[in-house]
This record gives C-alpha cells, structure tokens and sequence, in this order.
C-alpha cells in the first residue's frame, strides 16, 4: 500500500502542471460532491425524522378525534338502553296475547324514540333494535348491506359484551363500522336480556372532516384491528400489499411497493385496541425536495464539468508561456542566444508574462555581453600589443636614470644618486602591471623610497618612524595603498607645520586582521572637516590617490566590514587606519 502511494505521489508530481491543476480542481469536486450528498443525505434523515413527529401527532389527533366521536355514539347506545320507553316496549312485546293493535303501538313507540336518537349524532347511519325473539325495530337511512349477513355475529359478540358497548368491524364493509350492546331489563333490577342494539356507524365520513396533514397529497388514513384492516380510506390499491404490522406502540416505515415508496406512520390505540395508520407516497411528499436534489447535482455537476474546462482553458493559458520559455531554454543550453527570430516573449503582465519577458531580457543581455566581450576581447589584445610597444619608453627612462646614478656616483654625489635610486625603485613598482598584489613588506619598502625623496627636500622637518611586527611581512595587501597615506600626511601636515613632523607607520595583526596605521602631529582636523573628508567632498591636491578611493578598493575587494577608519583632532594630529583580512595566500579574484 505504501509503495502504490508512493508511486501515486510521484506520478502526479511529474504530471505537467496543466494536469496537476486538472486533478487537483476534480479531486476537489469529487469531494465537494460526497459532502453535498452526505450533506443532502443527513437532512433528507432529518426531514424523515421531522416527518414522523407531524404524522405522529397529526395521527393522534386524528384517532383522538374519531375516538370521541365513537365514544359520543357509546353515549347514545347507553341512553338509548336506558330509555324508559323502549324498556317498556319491549317488556310489552313479550306478551303473547298481544293483538296485532298493540304490537303496532309498541313497533310506534321504539321507532319514534330511536328516529330521536338518530338526529343527536350526524355519524349514525341506522339504528337497529333486535328483541330476544329476532325481530328488528329500525330507524334512520339505509343500512350497510351486510349488517344482515353477520347479524347473528353481532348479536353474538354483543352477549359476550354483557351490556357494555362492543365495536365490531367487518372487512366486507369499509365504510362502516358498528356498535353492538346488549339491551337489559332495569326493572326490580333483573337485568333480563330483552335486546340487542345495533348501531351503524358512517366512519368514512368521520374520517373524511379529519385535517389533512399534507394537502393536496394522495395520502389516507386506515384501521387495523391486530393484523386486520377493516377501515381504509379511498379505494387504494396499494393497501392490500402494504404491511400493517406494528412492532411498536408508536413509529414509522418506509414501504416499497411496485417500485413506489410509501412513509407510513402507526399509532396504537387502547381504546379498541386497534392501530391508526397514515400513508403517505414518497414521491408525492418529496416530489419537490428530490427536484431539488437531483436539481442541485445536476447543477453541480454541470459547474464542474464547466470549471474544469475553464481550467484547461486557464491552465494553457499559464501554461503555454512557459513550455515555450522551457523550448527557449533549451535553444540556450545548445548555445542559441538568437531566441528574438524564433521565440515572441508573452504579451500578458501576469508572473508568467513577467518571467517570460525578463528570461527574454536577459538572454538579450547575455548576447549583448557576449558581443562586448567579444570586443573588449580584441580591444585587450590590441591593448597588450601597445604596451609590449610602449615598454621601450620605461626601458629609455630607466636607462637614463641609472646614468644620472652614476654621473652621481662617479661625483661624489650621493643624495642625488639616492634620490635616483629610490625614483627609479618607485616608478619601476608603480607602473609595473605584473603584480597587484604586493606584501606588507614590499609595499612598506616603497614608503621608505617614497620618504626618502621627500628627506632630501624636507631635510629635518620630516621625522619619518616605521613600526612594523614580523608576523605582517608576508600578509597580502592591495598594491598602493600605503603610499597615498605618507603622502597625503606630508602634504596636510608638514606642509602646513613650521616645526618638524613626526610621521609613523605602524603594521600589526589583531586577531584575523591585518591593520596598517599612518598618523602624524599636524594641525589636525575639526569635526566638520573631518566629515567632508570622509565622505570624500574634499579634492586632494595634485593627482594623487584620494582617501576615498582606498576606502572604495578595499570595500569591493573584502566587504563592507573592512576599510579604512580616520580619526583626527585640531592641533593634535591625525590618524588613518586601514583595516583588511590577515593573509598570506591571495584568496580574491
């Protein structure tokens, strides 16, 4: 599994990026789905849930209201069992010697009284009174027609009632249900059986003025008593498939029937021990969330399907740029600087655009420095060929100074014949192109020539002192650099002194550095002065190096960090240091 990871994860980092963009944006899609539809699949559970609570209760305040409406009918069964004038009629109709008179008188008397009865409940279909010989008194609308079949059965179940109401149901009639009590004699509390009272009940019609819970849904309400539907409301006939089978008191299923689904809410009942059921289609109940739903998909999927095309789109646009940009750089690798008559840079002003015109910049520019190297090339190889030429002139020079030596020499002369000496030695060092690099000690013994000029001019006034520790003779320094420092020293202090000049130089090593110190007595410097000489506002006299100019070699050649520090004050002198890496071995280009 590791290694199938792996090698997944380095399939997709070697994807050009237009690919990785693709896979990374439907990776994303992909998992935007799944939680849209867990999301969609959690509320459709919670939808269920909150379903169930209004089908609960609408359900018990459904049975609730037929219960009081079968209990008021109780109410008129148990009034009508203790209505004096059916008891005594039917006391009456026991007589046999009764005439056909008196058996009309009493069949008047029931019927008036029970067509009483049948106005106080609008639900009461029929009102049937059988006395103990079978015979029927009745009052009200037409029956249900198999009141008659299962007679005896109610009149049977209504015994085993023994003067309490009874609710019988029959699943031949679905539109009725009846009530069955048997009728006993009060008087001298005998409690003889003198009838059976049969009531038809129109529980459609109670059914029917119930609230719906959904309108404009197909939905229906039925009855079970155990197993057994005897009520159902409408002529369904999905009904008979469903199953009514209650494994609680209270809940609800989700049926499947013919590829229809049904929620089906249940409620149990102590009152007649029956099960009120509520059926609702689900597709007419979601019809208009699962549009949603399916709205919602289809809608997301057509923006992904969209955005993934705008990304290629997108992706070629970033893209494209920069596998042209790669294409260039191959072309540079080979040595093909000439990209302007191939390769256009990119017209946009994105980081790509940018990149693109800048990589197309710069290889300008490489060609360009190629050509003027090219050219400095030549330009030095013609420079060299002149100064091969020019080197007669030193040559002529130097000859002729060592004549001058020894005119000097052969005349007793010996100040001038130091003096040539020690002018040759400098312009011999100075305009030598060999070596720019020099040791502390070399670059000292020039001072010391340099000094020694400038005794025969000064005489006593210049009090020259050299401090110089061993370990700093083979240090590396830059040529002339110390030179310009007695010089500008002789010519900003003992110039400006009557008296004698002290003037010293000092080299030593601290730590890893290397510091070469020229201080002298003269008049010094005020703070102002000192800070336009620092920042080289101040010209030196004549051509020679400036300070600055030291400051500015060091710096490019050793850092930032090195350099040279000046420290003056009036009439107590001034101090130069220069500050630069302890070496022996050259280590800079």
């Amino acid at each position: 599994m590791r290694n199938l990871n792996r090698r997944i994860s380095t399939r997709y980092k070697n994807l050009r990026i237009k690919y990785k963009l693709i896979v990374f944006i439907s990776i994303l899609l992909i998992v935007c789905l799944t939680f849209i539809i867990i999301g969609f699949q959690y509320a459709f559970n919670s939808y269920d849930e909150q379903i169930y609570r209004k089908s609960s209760q609408v359900l018990i305040m459904s049975s609730n209201r037929i219960e009081d409406e079968l209990k008021n009918i109780e109410e008129v069964t148990y009034k009508i069992m203790g209505d004096d004038v059916i008891q005594n009629a039917l006391l009456r109709s026991k007589d046999e010697s009764l005439t056909k008179y008196d058996q009309y008188q009493i069949e008047k008397e029931i019927w008036e009284t029970l067509t009483s009865y049948i106005g106080s409940e609008k639900y009461i279909q029929s009102i049937h009174l059988f006395d103990r010989f079978g015979k029927e008194y009745r009052a009200g609308g037409v029956p249900s027609a198999n009141l008659y079949d299962h007679k005896d059965e109610m009149i049977e179940k209504a015994a085993k009632g023994n003067g309490s109401n009874v609710w019988i149901s029959l699943k031949s009639s679905k539109n009725s249900i009846f009530s069955a009590r048997q009728l006993k004699s009060y008087e001298n509390l005998s409690l003889e059986k003198v009838g059976t009272l049969v009531i038809d009940v129109k529980l459609h019609e109670i059914v029917k003025e119930l609230p719906k819970e959904w309108e404009d849904q197909e939905g229906y309400i039925a009855i079970s008593e155990g197993d057994d539907i005897f009520f159902s409301e409408g002529n369904s006939t999905n009904v008979d498939k469903l199953d009514f089978t209650a494994s609680n008191k209270q809940g609800y299923q989700i049926q499947n029937i013919y590829g229809r689904s049904f929620f089906v809410t249940y409620s149990e009942s102590p009152y007649a021990n029956w099960t009120y059921w509520n059926v609702l289609p689900f597709g007419t109940m979601f019809a208009k969330v699962t549009m949603i739903k399916f709205l919602v998909i289809f809608l997301f999927l057509a923006i992904s399907i969209s955005s993934i095309y705008l990304i290629i789109g997108f992706s070629k646009r970033i893209t494209n740029p920069i596998e042209n940009l790669v294409s260039a750089m191959k072309f540079v690798q080979k040595g093909d600087f000439k990209l302007t008559e191939n390769f256009k840079p990119s017209q946009y002003q994105d980081e790509v655009g940018m990149l693109h015109r800048n990589f197309f910049v710069m290889i300008e520019r490489i060609n360009q420095l190629i050509n003027e190297n090219y050219e400095k090339q030549l330009l030095i190889k013609d420079t060299e060929f002149k100064a091969l030429q020019s080197q007669i002139n030193p040559h002529f020079l130097y000859n002729t100074l060592e004549s001058i030596n020894w005119l000097a020499k052969v005349n007793q002369q010996q100040q001038i014949s130091k003096m040539v000496e020690s002018l040759g030695y400098l312009l011999r060092n100075a305009i030598s192109l060999k070596d720019d690099v020099i040791t502390v000690e070399q670059e000292v013994e020039m001072v010391e020539h340099y000094v020694t000029i400038q005794k025969f001019r000064f005489e006593e006034r210049l009090e020259f002192s050299l401090v110089m520790d061993d370990k700093v003779k083979n240090a590396k320094l830059p040529k002339l650099i110390l030179q310009p420092l007695v010089e500008n020293a002789i010519h900003y202090a003992l110039e400006m002194m009557i008296e004698p000049c002290e003037i010293r130089l000092l080299a030593f090593k601290e730590g890893d550095k290397l510091r070469l110190v020229v201080e002298d007595n003269g008049p010094g410097m005020d703070e102002q002065q000192l800070e336009l000489v620092k920042k080289g506002e101040i010209k030196t006299r004549g051509n020679g190096i400036g300070l600055r100019n030291i400051d500015s070699r060091i710096k490019f050649v050793f850092g930032s960090e090195y350099g040279l520090q000046i420290d003056s004050e009036v009439n107590k002198g001034t101090k130069v240091c220069i500050v630069i890496p302890y070496q022996t071995r050259w280590d800079y280009v």
